[in-house]
C-alpha cells in the first residue's frame, strides 16, 4: 500500500511539472506577446534581458497575486499596474495553472522526499 502511495506521489510529481511547463509556454506565446504589445502602444517599456524566463512568472504573478505589496515601486521587472489593467480572466486562469500546477509538484516532492526517500535514490 506504502509503495503505491509513494509511486502515485511520483507520477503526481510529474504530471504537475509537466503541466505547469505546458502553462509556462501557453502564457509566454499566447498571453505575453498580447500584453508587452498593448504596454508598448501605451508607451510603457518592459526589460529586456529576461534570463530565465523570469518576466513570465513576474507577469503571472502579478496577475494572480493582486497584493498591495507588489506594486511599481518595489517590483521593478514588470510593470505592475498598467499589467493589471491590461489582464484578462484568461490571463488569471493561466497564472492560476502554472501556480497551482507547480504547487501541487511542490507537495508530491515533498512527501516523496520525507515519506519516500528510498524511491528517490533508486
Amino acid at each position: 500500500m506504502m509503495y503505491v502511495v509513494g509511486v502515485s506521489s511520483f507520477v503526481g510529481c510529474a504530471l504537475s511539472m509537466f503541466s505547469a511547463m505546458i502553462a509556462w509556454l501557453c502564457f509566454a506565446r499566447i498571453n505575453m506577446p498580447r500584453l508587452e504589445k498593448s504596454l508598448k502602444e501605451q508607451g510603457i517599456e518592459r526589460v529586456d534581458w529576461d534570463g530565465p524566463g523570469f518576466r513570465v512568472l513576474s507577469y503571472t504573478i502579478i496577475i494572480l497575486f493582486k497584493t498591495k505589496r507588489l506594486n511599481d515601486d518595489n517590483y521593478p521587472f514588470v510593470p505592475v499596474t498598467a499589467s493589471r489593467q491590461l489582464a484578462t480572466q484568461t490571463d488569471w486562469w493561466l497564472s492560476l495553472w502554472l501556480w497551482g500546477s507547480f504547487g501541487i509538484a511542490m507537495v508530491c516532492m515533498i512527501i516523496l522526499s520525507v515519506f519516500f526517500p528510498e524511491l528517490l535514490q533508486k
